[in-house]
């Protein structure tokens, strides 16, 4: 039988979700049913973040996310194209460069900025729905501060250094934000008094941010009035040319850039196709999100107009990924029927929303969530671990980690909710020396530890002297007076190597070596006195149940470990597992109470090391690029999105991967 084929055209927000999806709800049926996703991008645009591209908060990279992230490792096709027409009849997509045949439709192709036929806005204006469309604007507002810093006409100078944000929503506001904090610092570079600059948000409704309570809504307004931000509500803009705007009352305003955020359509694309048509080019769409005019066409996103409770359904990421969900589940029982397969019938649409966050520069926020209204800190943090779940929901813990290096490790000018507090770069020459000083430290430890026996002493004494947890006099006794007869010449080596080479490790083995004979017999007085008086329980439960089993393995492992550790960090070769064993090892020494205040400097020095200090002056400059090349390759990276950066596909899985896309006609 041929495989059912599932089309998905768009990659935003109700494409990525819905086809997720699928390819989870219909897992069973992998070989029943192929998954293709066509886009005319290679990523995953973050459109609710495009405001911080704008304002040069961030850089490009950190609003994409591509598809070969999110898909790696799942049954999801991706074809580059840009979809022209759809024959519903025949049931086939037609692209620029291919065509599709389908099974089951579901079209997510977004939404476009609309200018509502005002004259001149769409020549003169800067749109902000997209990706080449911020990153014009950003352009624009660098060109504009550094010709204006080079004019000397007053007038001419003024009309430059003024910035008009038209649109009091949620991108209108969180643009005015990006800009507010971006604008002086362009100022500094350029040599030009920031008090020359106005910037100006621009609303015809007779307030900004309507969709949110008064609460938050006014210390929105606060907060950007504090910030020299010029708020114009009741303002239409009736008209726009390359010099100013003209507002229904008749003000002229001057200025260079108008950036235009005043409201969104269902894209042309998707107006163009004949299905029964919505309103402002969005499609009808059922309960179900299903098209009246086909039982296999599905929509979802933007371009869906369904009134819920007689409104139309808001133009946002809870909305999309709520109605993909809902059409995902449509496709999902009409194969299952087709599969003879028992189904349940499929829950008609119905909304929850958790609520709204709008972020005002990298500092500050307002929220209106589970009916609670925050701002400032609060507000910025709930807004940064929400968008890490949709990352982490999105493509693991990569995008997750991601996010958290884009928004706070290499946030540019302090710009992020806890300012530059993490974003200082130490540069890695300085980590070098520390590097090698802590591997001669261990490679001392562990040369020690072999002159000591550690590796010809088969009994396994260096490490076990039995159960720490005796609690009779005569065991406490017999266990002492034999760890004394056995030890005591050990105990005498190690007080001397502690002395020549102040070795923690050592020092330790022998002040547990004391402590296990106090029952019977008198401390031996150590040269690094441990820092716990005891070990911990979970020291105590290892030590009686693995440690035991095979004492000197053990014996071995911990010297061997030593020695590996110290060469590792020295020559700089695979610095980061390295660190992270030292920081294991140091760790066991102390709740062990096997080492003294020593063992903090160890540990504290692991935990910066795993950063990577072994790329300078290092192996590691040659071997990690390799090994995270390789690492990128494997499948069960890509499954579990482990990989690093992008995950790599060898030969044989790209033929694979163009294997899957036989039945498309170019």
């Amino acid at each position: 039988m041929d495989k059912k084929r599932i089309v998905i055209i768009g990659g935003g927000y109700a494409g990525v979700h819905a086809a997720k999806r699928l390819a989870k709800e219909l897992k069973k049926f992998r070989d029943k049913v192929e998954i293709t996703l066509i886009d005319r991008n290679k990523h995953h645009i973050l459109m609710t973040e495009l405001h911080e591209i704008a304002g040069n908060r961030v850089d490009e990279d950190s609003v994409k996310i591509s598809f070969d992230r999110i898909f790696a490792g799942k049954r999801v096709n991706v074809v580059r194209d840009e979809v022209k027409t759809i024959e519903f009849e025949k049931q086939i997509v037609h692209g620029a460069k291919a065509s599709y045949p389908y099974d089951q439709i579901l079209i997510a192709s977004g939404a476009e900025s609309t200018d509502f036929n005002i004259p001149g806005v769409k020549e003169h204006g800067f749109f902000a729905w997209g990706l080449q469309d911020v990153l014009r604007i950003k352009r624009h507002i660098m060109d504009t501060v550094r010709a204006a810093s080079y004019m000397s006409d007053p007038v001419e100078r003024k009309e430059k250094l003024t910035f008009v944000v038209a649109g009091g929503g949620f991108t209108g506001v969180e643009i005015t934000g990006e800009l507010l904090e971006w604008l002086p610092i362009l100022c500094e570079e350029y040599g030009v008094d920031p008090d020359e600059v106005t910037l100006m948000n621009i609303e015809a409704l007779d307030s900004i941010l309507k969709m949110l309570p008064d609460k938050p809504r006014n210390k929105a307004i606060a907060y950007m009035e504090k910030h020299g931000v010029v708020l114009r509500t009741n303002s239409l803009i009736v008209n726009a040319d390359a010099e100013s705007i003209t507002l229904k009352d008749g003000t002229v305003i001057r200025t260079r850039t108008l950036i235009w955020t005043c409201g969104i359509r269902g894209t042309t694309f998707c107006h163009q196709l004949d299905l029964t048509d919505g309103r402002v080019q969005r499609k009808q769409v059922d309960q179900f999100m299903k098209s009246p005019d086909y039982d296999n066409v599905f929509l979802a996103g933007d371009g869906v107009w369904f009134l819920e409770n007689n409104r139309p359904l808001p133009q946002i990421v809870e909305a999309a990924e709520q109605t993909a969900a809902t059409a995902a589940d449509g496709i999902v029982y009409n194969l299952k029927k087709e599969f003879g397969v028992e189904a349940k019938p499929v829950k008609p649409y119905e909304s929850n929303f958790h609520g709204y966050m709008v972020s005002i520069g990298g500092r500050y926020a307002v929220s209106h969530a589970g009916g609670m209204s925050l701002s400032g800190f609060p507000a910025m943090a709930i807004k940064h671990l929400v968008n890490m779940y949709y990352q982490a929901g999105v493509c693991g813990i990569n995008g997750f980690w991601n996010y958290l290096k884009h928004e706070i490790f290499n946030i540019k000018n302090r710009r992020s909710l806890i300012g530059g507090f993490a974003s200082y770069k130490v540069q890695g020459y300085w980590f070098a020396f520390l590097r090698i000083y802590l591997g001669v430290m261990w490679l001392i430890e562990g040369i020690g530890k072999i002159n000591e026996g550690w590796l010809s002493d088969t009994t396994g004494s260096k490490v076990y002297w039995g159960s720490s947890t005796a609690s009779a006099a005569g065991d406490a006794v017999s266990a002492a007076s034999t760890a004394v007869a056995e030890g005591a010449e050990t105990v005498a080596q190690t007080a001397v190597a502690a002395v020549s080479s102040a070795s923690t490790a050592v020092a330790g083995s022998a002040d547990a070596v004391a402590q296990t004979a106090t029952a019977a017999v008198e401390t031996v007085k150590q040269f690094a006195p441990p820092l716990l008086n005891q070990p911990l329980g979970l020291f105590t439960w290892m030590n009686d149940n693995l440690v035991a089993l095979a004492p000197y393995f053990f014996q071995i492992m911990i010297t061997m470990s030593e020695v590996g550790i110290g060469l590792a960090l020295i020559a700089g070769l695979f610095t980061a597992p390295a660190a992270v064993v030292s920081l294991g090892l140091s760790t066991m020494f102390l709740i062990g109470a096997l080492a003294g205040k020593e063992i903090l400097w160890y540990m504290a020095v692991s935990i910066a090391m795993i950063g990577g200090a072994g790329r300078a002056f290092g192996l590691d400059y040659w071997v990690m690029p390799w090994i995270k090349r390789v690492w990128n390759k494997i499948p069960f990276v890509k499954s579990l999105y482990v990989f690093m950066d992008e995950p790599v596909y060898t030969k044989k899985q790209m033929a694979r991967k163009l294997a899957k896309h036989k039945d498309i006609t170019v």
